[in-house]
């Protein structure tokens, strides 16, 4: 008996299976004009969005060119912790207080060719750098590099 159920029960998955599959079943329609329309604003709204991103990523990298990566400093490290600078209070006679020795960043000579490190200084040149950094900490940094943005 249980096997004839089971079979029973495979036959009917098979015949629910082909008739789903069947060319005469149900297809799938396309959306509604109303549906097409809300998809249509939803999409119109993201291009905007995506743009002003764009627009604001391509005036961020402008403002790191223009403001930051302009000329970097070359920079050297000198010394260590066991032979390097002395720091310390003052020493002054019949007063016993040890400096400490440490390593040092060093500018580098602008006649060397590979320096150790780079710092990256701003480009006071440029008045447009010279706002930006003044709103740095402040909420309106977003604006001043939208507006720079809108200004390339």
């Amino acid at each position: 008996m249980r096997r004839f159920l089971m079979l029973v029960g495979v036959a009917a998955v098979a015949g629910a299976m082909y008739v789903a599959a069947a060319p005469g079943g149900r297809q799938a329609t396309g959306p509604t004009a109303r549906q097409f329309a809300a998809l249509k604003k939803q999409v119109a709204k993201l291009q905007k969005q995506v743009k002003a991103v764009d627009k604001e990523a391509v005036a961020g990298l402008g403002v790191s060119l223009l403001c930051i990566m302009h000329q970097p400093v070359g920079v050297d490290q000198v010394g260590t912790s066991a032979s390097g600078y002395l720091f310390g209070p003052p020493q002054t006679a019949g007063t016993a207080v040890t400096a400490v020795a440490t390593s040092a960043l060093n500018l580098a000579p602008s006649t060397e060719t590979t320096p150790q490190h780079d710092v990256l200084q701003l480009n006071t040149s440029q008045p447009a750098c010279v706002q930006l950094e003044g709103q740095a900490n402040t909420p309106s940094i977003e604006r001043a590099v939208a507006t720079y943005a809108a200004t390339r």
